[in-house]
């Protein structure tokens, strides 16, 4: 009988694992889906934020000082974002599936804004953790 008890308890304590590891990525990947969209709402409400966003992409020559600072801003917060994803399906909270999205993202230039865009990672990588930097880095390099 209390082996019996036992086993009840345990099978009861492996579901409960598994919901809550099932809430968990439904709530990494909900936080992901809201840093991404209060991202491209940001950038999308100000028509100066647009225009840099823009233009940094095409030409960052064109942008005046105080623009390519704010620029760099944005596409700092975009690398964070990104890093932010790559941690988190490090750590088991964003699924393989969820997590291939990114890696589209990060890892097709044309996606990631284009070759302006990956021309700028060399402003960033220094302050991102250093096997996101690696990741990236063997995106482009084609090894990925």
């Amino acid at each position: 009988m209390g082996s019996g008890a036992v086993l009840i308890g345990l099978i009861f304590v492996g579901l409960e694992l598994r919901q809550n590891t099932a809430a968990m990525e439904a709530a990494s990947l909900q936080n992901q889906t809201d840093a991404s969209t209060n991202f491209l709402t940001f950038v999308a409400s100000d028509p100066d934020l647009a225009r840099i966003w823009i233009e940094g992409q095409d030409d960052l020559s064109n942008l005046d000082e105080t623009d390519a600072f704010r620029y760099f801003l944005l596409t700092r917060a975009r690398w964070l974002r990104m890093q932010n994803a790559y941690l988190q399906w490090r750590r088991g909270m964003l699924t393989d599936h969820d997590w291939n999205y990114y890696v589209g993202l990060i890892c097709d230039p044309a996606a990631t804004g284009g070759r302006q865009f990956e021309g700028t990672w060399s402003d960033h990588s220094s302050a991102l953790a250093g096997d996101f930097v690696a990741f990236v880095d063997e995106c482009w390099a084609g090894n990925r």
